[in-house]
Parts: C-alpha cells; structure tokens; sequence
C-alpha cells in the first residue's frame, strides 16, 4: 500500500482542506441546541477519528466539473448527519461499547440519548435538504435516508443467518453502506448541473467505491489487528454479521460452519473460537475472496468515472477506487 505521505486519501484530503474546513463549520452551526446533550454527543462522535470519506467524495465529485458554488458544503454536511445518525443507532442495536478505539456515545451518554440525539441529527438533515431547495436532491436523500432504515433492519432479521449469500451480504451492504457513497458523488455531479447519463455514472462509482471500502472493513475484521482498525477483530460474528470471508470460508469448511452454529446458538464466542474462526476462515480462502471482490469493485468504479471533467480530479478518484481496495486501516 502507499505510505501515509503519499495516498490519494490524504492528497484528496489535502487538495479540499478549504472545502472541508468549511464542512467542520457547517457541521458546529448545525449541531447547536439549547438542549446541551445534543452537540454534545453529535461532536462527540463527528469527532472521533473519521475519515469525512463521504463530504469528501462529495466535494471532489464537484470540483471534477469545477463547480464554483457553495451548494456542496451543507449538502456534504447532509449525508455527513444521515452517517453519523446511522452509527448512533447502529451501536445502540448492535450494543457496541467502542467506536474507532474510543468508548462510543451510547458507552459514555446511554442507548436513549443515542438514539434520540440520531433522531435529532436525521431531522435537521432533512431542514437542510428543504433550505437547499432543489427537488432532485429532496428526492435523492429522501430516498436515501429510507433505504439506510430499510438496510438496519435487513441486518437485524439476518443476524447469525448462517445460509447467508453473497447477493444478500452484498444487498445489506449496498443498502447500509454504500448508499451513502453513491449520494454523495452523485449531489456533485447534480450541483454541477450535468446531464443525466453522467449524474447515473457517478452515483455508480460511488455505490461501487462504497462497496469496495467495506468489503475492506470486513476482511480487516478477520486479518488485521485490533490495535490497527480500532475495534475488537471477530467482532462482526459476535454481532451475529455473517459477512463476505466468512460465508466463503464456510461453504468450503464444514467445520467451521459446525463453530459459527455453536456460536450462534450462545450468541457469543466459547473460549477459543474467536481465534479458531478467525484462523479458519484465512485457511479458506475467504480473505482472499473477499479481497478479490474489493478489487473487482474498485475496477468498476474507475470505469464509471466520464471522460468529461477535470482529469487530475478523475486521476485522483480513479486512485481513491484503488486505494478503497487495499488500505490497512
């Protein structure tokens, strides 16, 4: 992998630093309350070590056809809010106590003002899409805000669904995950007011590029160190998520199947297991699948992206799709 001087994310993060301090101020503006707990906890997470992939993603699709409004800064806030409410209840449902090696908000405040702060965050969301004004963009993050609900809940009836498909996995994270990529490429290609075919081919890249960065999450789930990623590693099947390497390890390993069951049926690991699925699902190749899939989605990223556009730009987004499919962290 690149180093950390050199990445694409790092350059892109460096060529739209003016950009996204915009988007920090906008995400203060939007966050203040009287009610104390609410940017409280909204900083507290928007805080927490993320990357800003996705107002990133947004800024970049608009400087790719050299958009020179200021439209693209609430708007990236907008999918930054639908995000970031997402985590909020996604940790309340999954009972997470850590989020990017740091207690998660629902650890340090409780699951009640979690959600209710995700609550918050979803409906200024949708006063800054109607301040925005445009129907096309009501319309897509409308769309996209009920696809993200619809995703939670295909995660939860498929907890330990242990004759999980591809397709399924892929649904749940089309719908949880990527959805939020493809929003965001796609407003900057809307804000620059292009036509039509060229609006699709972004929304493509970005459901693409989503889908390769948490094809990743999930193969570092299995192959990285905790210390790394800032998360537990096995912790998707002790959540009850039947992810990519591990559907793949076992359609080759019944044993390991036989584990995950046991583990399924205690809802939790015996000691030993973690490390023996783990081990297991490496030794069947389902890494290497699911590493071949993240690869396999960048490519078809980089080929979404138009021939039109500022080419350092597209450069730098064909780079961002290869990156998506081999970073470490």
């Amino acid at each position: 992998m690149a180093s950390s001087i050199d990445n694409p994310l790092n350059r892109a993060t460096q060529l739209c630093r003016e950009d996204l301090r915009g988007v920090d101020a906008c995400i203060r503006r939007e966050l203040d309350s009287d009610v104390m707990m609410i940017p409280a906890i909204g900083n507290y997470i928007v805080d927490s070590g993320g990357k800003r992939l996705r107002p990133l993603l947004c800024i970049l699709s608009a400087r790719l056809f050299s958009y020179q409004g200021e439209r693209h800064i609430p708007l990236s806030v907008v999918v930054e809010f639908l995000h970031t409410a997402s985590l909020l209840h996604d940790d309340v449902v999954d009972s997470s106590g850590v989020r990017r090696g740091a207690p998660s908000a629902n650890g340090v405040w409780g699951n009640q003002a979690s959600v209710l702060v995700g609550d918050f965050l979803f409906s200024r969301a949708f006063e800054m899409m109607v301040a925005d004004g445009h129907l096309e963009i009501l319309a897509l993050l409308s769309r996209v805000s009920n696809t993200l609900a619809e995703g939670e809940v295909l995660q939860l009836v498929r907890t330990f669904h242990l004759g999980m498909t591809e397709a399924e996995y892929l649904e749940v994270v089309e719908s949880k995950t990527a959805i939020l990529f493809s929003a965001a490429a796609e407003i900057g290609a809307r804000v620059s007011e292009q036509d039509e075919e060229i609006i699709r081919r972004m929304a493509e890249y970005g459901m693409c590029l989503g889908v390769a960065f948490q094809l990743m999450d999930d193969v570092l789930d299995y192959a990285a160190e905790a210390q790394d990623v800032g998360k537990p590693v096995g912790h998707d099947l002790e959540e009850g998520k039947i992810t990519l390497p591990l559907i793949h390890a076992m359609q080759q390993d019944p044993e390991l199947y036989a584990i995950v069951e046991a583990v399924a049926e205690r809802d939790g690991y015996a000691e030993g297991e973690r490390e023996a699925v783990r081990d297991r699902v490496q030794a069947a190749g389902g890494v290497q699948r699911c590493l071949d899939a993240a690869a396999e989605y960048a490519e078809r990223a980089k080929v979404c992206l138009p021939e039109s556009g500022d080419p350092a730009i597209r450069q730098l987004m064909s780079d961002l799709a290869d990156f998506s499919a081999r970073r470490t962290h």
